[in-house]
This record gives structure tokens, sequence and C-alpha cells, in this order.
């Protein structure tokens, strides 16, 4: 009896170093295993952007990841260019908007009044880099030999590609393109009809050479649970079709994925169903969906959307922002369920980071428009978090660096890219007396961060704007300092 005990002693010792092994080496064990940070936490890694973006697209070139994306607005009609972040690092971010599509450029007699959504880019095989957008519920395509531009219709008639509705009453929305290892390229793409209806459809079509045209009808590719924004990923051979399903403005919204034989399916739904949904962990992760995949050093990450953790201040309750997490497979090439993080699960190459001499110092704002937006969230760098000032005509925040110090570079990111901010950057060494580091109160150019690069030593910095017209209120996600 006592040799049977011991033997029952020894078996339970090594069935507990064994799953701890497990533990520290299983990618998908260390899934569940995972402790997040609060929505607020200083140097949270998601959102991955300093702005609401939804719909994100991403690609690598020569040492430099874009981020293409949905510029979120209060009105989608409203949405009338496309912005685009970069970054050389995958943390400090910096955002242009391009010269096409605009919704100007991109009119035409069969579309709706609605905004640019949803970029697709892509490397062809010639070298060039293609776009796919929706612009008034129509896909339209781009053509440019740089990730920035400058951009083109790749159409000779510069008319979109896909008119709204043209095959088979499907919204026309969401395009992807995918490129095979034969060089053959597809465009998938579709929705329901009424946002109040999550039983989309998904078609898809060979692209001609050209990338900008095809022969023949798009055939319906829709697979189990799809209501929109289609992305192809293939590994090991097999295709794998991601997309949404549930309602977009709220919880339901998640991933799934389908894998098949060939580019049009048959589909068979994964067994982990769905593979991102919202994270009830403090009721802040919410509404995750729309995703891209960027595979960098053998790993996989996925890239989607979520609503503005902070969704009880003013204007920001459904507004988006672009988040990434990493995306594991299971021995069988099956997907695992992926843990929406505050945290977030993202490399940060480590070479190209700099010390940004701002990061939790003091601050002091004339005023905070609510405790939900407070000054301290300035230099936090945690792009959920932002400052938003009162209510008077120039609202100001000013960062104390307990010391002087040396700064060559003020980055400002404000709170709507797609605009063009008044501000004033100013410097002084005891918080009374200041010298004008730059005056952008005639400012017209739009993007993120507003960057001052010149040369001077201070203990204190100001940045000032005034309350302008509609969203441009006196917002800033973060201030940098180098």
């Amino acid at each position: 009896m006592k040799i049977q005990k011991i033997f029952i002693y020894l078996l339970l010792l090594f069935a507990i170093k064994t799953l701890n092994a497990q533990s520290a080496d299983n990618p998908i064990l260390r899934n569940w295993t995972h402790h997040d940070s609060k929505y607020n936490d200083p140097q949270n890694g998601n959102p991955v952007l300093p702005g609401y973006y939804a719909d994100p697209t991403i690609i690598e070139d020569k040492g430099v990841f874009y981020i293409y994306a949905t510029s979120d607005l209060t009105s989608w009609d409203a949405i009338t260019k496309l912005g685009v972040w970069s970054s050389s690092d995958l943390k400090n971010w910096k955002c242009q908007y391009l010269n096409w599509p605009t919704k100007a450029q991109c009119v035409s007699n069969t579309g709706r009044p609605d905004g640019i959504w949803a970029p697709s880019v892509i490397k062809g095989t010639n070298g060039k880099f293609y776009l796919y957008v929706t612009v008034g519920r129509e896909i339209s395509v781009g053509v440019a030999e740089t990730p920035t531009g400058p951009w083109r219709n790749a159409r000779s008639d510069n008319q979109p590609l896909i008119r709204h509705k043209e095959y088979y009453y499907v919204e026309t929305i969401d395009a992807e393109c995918f490129i095979d290892d034969d060089g053959q390229a597809y465009l998938y793409w579709g929705s329901s009809d009424s946002g109040l209806d999550i039983e989309g459809r998904c078609l898809a079509l060979k692209l001609n050479a050209d990338m900008a045209s095809f022969n023949g009808s798009p055939v319906d590719v829709t697979p189990p649970h799809y209501f929109e924004a289609p992305y192809m990923l293939k590994r090991n051979g097999v295709y794998y079709l991601m997309y949404s399903w549930g309602h977009t403005w709220d919880k339901t919204y998640q991933v799934r994925y389908a894998t098949g034989d060939t580019p049009f399916g048959p589909w068979k739904e994964g067994m982990v169903r769905p593979i991102l949904v919202a994270n009830e962990t403090g009721g802040r992760i919410t509404s995750t969906g729309h995703n891209t995949i960027l595979k960098l050093d053998g790993k996989y990450y996925i890239v989607y959307h979520r609503f503005n953790t902070l969704n009880d201040y003013n204007i920001s309750a459904k507004l988006r922002q672009v988040c990434a997490d990493e995306l594991t497979f299971n021995p069988d090439g099956s997907i695992q369920h992926v843990i929406a993080t505050n945290k977030g699960r993202w490399p940060v190459l480590k070479s190209h980071e700099r010390k940004n001499l701002a990061f939790e110092a003091k601050v002091q704002s004339s005023s905070d428009l609510s405790t939900c937006c407070k000054a301290s969230y300035v230099n936090d760098e945690n792009n959920g978090t932002l400052w938003i000032g009162g209510k008077s005509a120039m609202e100001w925040i000013t960062l104390d660096l307990e010391e002087k110090q040396s700064i060559s570079e003020v980055d400002v990111y404000p709170e709507f890219p797609i605009y063009a901010y008044k501000y004033k950057i100013e410097f002084s060494d005891n918080g009374k007396t200041w010298t004008m580091l730059k005056d952008g109160m005639d400012n017209i150019e739009n993007g993120s961060p507003i960057v001052i690069k010149k040369a001077f030593k201070a203990q204190f910095i100001r940045v000032s704007m005034p309350n302008l017209e509609g969203l441009r209120r006196p917002a800033i996600w973060e201030i940098k300092l180098y």
C-alpha cells in the first residue's frame, strides 16, 4: 500500500512538471494564462494607432510598415479621403493622407453619398502597388509606384471597378485582394443589403493581369456565418478565408474563418468559432472585427478594429481604433482563439526605439473636458487614452520635465488627423516666461503627428489649441519629446 502511494505521488509530480513545461512552451496555453492590463495603464500596446481608425490593412515594404484604414468620423458620409500610417518600429506611427482617392475624384452616377471605407493594398507581381477601396458603396482601384503614392485611378475611364450592387444585389463594400503563389490575383467583397441583416454574401473573381479589370461574372463564395470584411490567407497550401459576423456597432461583432482547397472554396468552417470576440473583462473591448494579418519572423498577428475604450466621453462611443494581437495555429492547422487585449501582443522593433522624454512627466492643463480624458493621459504612451480640453476659446496643456533638458523634436498627435489643427507650441525655463517654438495658428496641413524639429533646452513645454467648429476641439492623444 505504501509503495502504491509513493508511485501515485511520483506520477502526480511528473504530471505537474509536464503541465508546467507545456504552459511555458506552448503558445496556445500561454494565451489562457496571459494577464491583461487595464484599459488606461501606461504604455499599453493596444490600440496600435493614436486616432479613430477602422477596417485596417497592413503591408511591409523596404523595412517600413504601412496601415491603411478608414478614418472614423461621427458621419460616415463625411469621410472624404484616405489615410495611411507608417512606422519602422511598429510603435511610433506617422499618418498622412493620400492624394487619391477622394470622394470628389470617385463620383459616379451609380454611387451613394457614403464616404471612403475599407482599403485593401497589395504589391503586384509587377512591383506596383494596388489599392482597392470602397467609395460611395462602389469599389474603385488605384495604382502607385510607392506605398504612399502618388496614386491614380488604375482604370483608363476613371470609373469604379464594381458599381453599387452591380452583381446579385450584393452590397459592394470591403474589397480584399489576394495574390496566389502562381501570380493569379483574386478579389473578394460583399455584405448584406441592410445593416440590420447579418446574412451577408461574399463574391469573388479572378482579376486580369492589369489588376484593374476582369472577365465574366463573379461567383458566390459565401462561407458559413458570413457578414462582411473578407480576408484571404494561404498557409501550408490551405486557403483561410477570414471574415466578420455580427452587428458592426455592438459586441456581437466578431471574426470567424473557414478553410478550403481553392481560392473559391468550398469552405469548411473552423473548429474554433469565432476566433476573435469582445473581451468582457472590464467591458472595454467590444466590436472586434474586420481584420488583416501580418506575418513577421515566423509569427502571425491579427490586426483588427474595436470601439474606442473610453466610450463614455462625448462623441467617442461609436468610433473605432486599430488593435493587434498574436494569432496562433494548432498542430492540425486550425486557428486558435485570439485573446483580445489592452496590453497588446505585437512586436516592437527595439533597434528603432528612441527615448521619449515626455513619458510620465508632470502635466498641468487649463481644464479637462471630463475625468475620463484628463491631462495625465497626454504622455502615458497609451493610444486608447487622450486629453480633451474644456470649452474655453483657447485651452493649453503643459509638460514639466522637472529639470532643463536638451530637446530636438516635439511630436503632437491630435485627436482627428484628418483635420488641420491650429496650435501654438512654446517652451520655458521657469513656467512663467515663454518662448514661441512654433506658431501654427495658420496651419492648413492635416496628418499626425505635428512634428517640430528644432534644437532647444527647456524644462517646460506648452501646447495650446483653440476650440474650433465641428470636431476640431483641443484634444491630443500623445505629446512626445526627443
